[in-house]
């Protein structure tokens, strides 16, 4: 281990690294933890389409006059065949438009994640005893 004397200008230099280390680091965690909620959400809206599409599947191939409940919290509600068919299609056509808007969304958060990775990468290797410190955990 070498005992380099640091002088006060590298001491601020490396403090100034530091905190923009720490600025660069939570905007990477904050984009990442958006673009994670999003991708569930996504996901979460592909069921719910699929599960309505095989529900109306299902109920399509039932008499006019049968009964169908739909819920209400923990009520079942009855309500009409072609009302629930409608409200099964509706909801079919806002999960492909939430489907088609996230996409945008989520190829902006994944640049942001990759420039973001990118700067910190930058950093990194404009400030290499902050590197060091980093690897080695020291403060």
């Amino acid at each position: 281990m070498t005992t380099e004397k640091i002088t006060p200008e590298e001491q601020k230099k490396d403090e100034e690294d530091r905190k923009a280390f720490l600025e660069l680091q939570g905007k990477f965690y904050e984009e990442q933890t958006k673009l994670k909620s999003l991708l569930g959400s996504v996901a979460g809206s592909a069921r719910e389409k699929r599960k309505n599409e095989l529900c109306l599947q299902e109920i399509s191939v039932l008499p006019s006059d049968t009964n169908c409940y739909r819920t209400v919290g923990r009520t079942f509600v009855l309500v009409d065949k072609d009302d629930m068919c409608r409200e099964l299609e509706q909801s079919i056509k806002d999960n492909e438009e939430y489907q088609k808007t996230s996409k945008d969304k989520q190829l902006y958060l994944e640049k942001q994640v990759k420039d973001r990775e990118a700067e910190l990468r930058e950093l990194l290797e404009q400030a290499p005893r902050l590197a060091q410190a980093i690897a080695g955990g020291q403060r």
